[in-house]
């Protein structure tokens, strides 16, 4: 037996009203068991390496009004930037030390994999780390070479401060023997431009203070401690866009910052687009950029449609004029 209020109700109600409030409730049980709609639409498939060298540790950026090192902030941008990516698209994670690239999670659906993506990401740190060394050239062209062979060629995003260690000689640098734009994708250089103190954490991630100049390799091997063939000091340009001169240690590589010149002239090599990493909203319009869209069936949620018309249907049903008319006549 219907409560009181409810016949009350029904009582008022008129056979134009309840025509319109039982299409609605029709259509709103429709839009609840809708189930997502395969249709063409564009998609986004990224395999996102993270550069997990002790570089990464440097404190120069903010959240919340506290300083933040590259690794936090490049993983809380990344986890914002993902709620952009629409349904069907895919991202990965993977992290790099040495030269290596180690995939922790080759890409996955966005939106039925989201917490796990999450969750994945935020467990990434520098502890995960199996060497000191963070030869950034070597592990870009590596990544681009796994890349290249994994299914479904996902686009390549590769965050790091550029920053190599031990030193590169500021002429005899790896070059990529690959095809450029073979593999698409993204460099996203991470850092302020102003050197600054690395810190150093014991095994157990405790922190020690932060790297001495005397504690790090300041020139590269080849020319550590000799002078150019031809006896004199023959002007070059380091990483980071300074003129250097053979055989004399700079004394900053205890200090970091982004070697945008450095990342630049290696997206130039291998066909990828270059990104300085400034903000979440910055890095998420990088990621959905038009040349990385693929088109393809698309899962997308029609409910709306529905419920809409039903919403329709229910202010028709309770339109102010429909009240008007029954004021009036009940009142003759």
């Amino acid at each position: 037996m219907l409560p009181w209020s409810a016949r009350q109700l029904l009582s008022r109600l008129r056979g134009p009203q309840v025509r319109p409030l039982a299409i609605a409730v029709a259509l709103f049980a429709l839009a609840a068991v809708t189930p997502p709609i395969p249709l063409p639409g564009k998609s986004y498939d990224h395999m996102v390496v993270l550069d997990i060298t002790q570089s990464m540790n440097t404190l120069d950026y903010s959240l919340d009004g506290k300083p933040a090192d590259r690794l936090s902030y490049a993983k809380h941008s990344l986890a914002e930037a993902l709620r952009s990516l629409p349904c069907g698209s895919r991202i990965g994670w993977g992290v790099f030390a040495e030269y290596r690239l180690l995939a922790l999670m080759t890409p996955v659906e966005v939106c039925s994999n989201y917490h796990e993506l999450l969750a994945t990401l935020s467990n990434i740190d520098g502890q995960m780390s199996w060497a000191g060394a963070s030869e950034v050239s070597k592990g870009l062209f590596s990544s681009i070479r796994t890349l290249k062979d994994l299914e479904g060629k996902p686009s390549l995003v590769f965050v790091t401060d550029g920053h190599e260690a031990p030193p590169l000689h500021p002429k005899i640098r790896p070059n990529f023997d690959g095809e450029p734009g073979v593999v698409k994708g993204l460099i996203v250089g991470t850092g302020g431009s102003a050197l600054s103190p690395i810190p150093k954490f014991d095994p157990d991630g405790r922190p020690l203070g932060f790297w001495r100049a005397d504690e790090v390799a300041q020139t590269d091997a080849i020319s550590r401690g000799r002078a150019g063939s031809s006896g004199g000091n023959e002007a070059m340009v380091d990483e980071s866009g300074r003129q250097v001169e053979q055989g004399r240690a700079s004394g900053t590589e205890h200090l970091s910052s982004l070697k945008s010149p450095h990342l630049r002239d290696l997206a130039s090599q291998t066909g990828l687009h270059y990104h300085t990493l400034v903000s979440p909203e910055a890095l998420a319009t990088a990621l959905t950029d038009a040349e990385f869209a693929r088109t393809q069936s698309v899962p997308t949620r029609l409910g709306w449609l529905p419920a809409l018309l039903g919403l329709l249907c229910f202010a028709w049903a309770f339109r102010p004029d429909r009240f008007i008319m029954q004021q009036l006549f009940a009142h003759k």
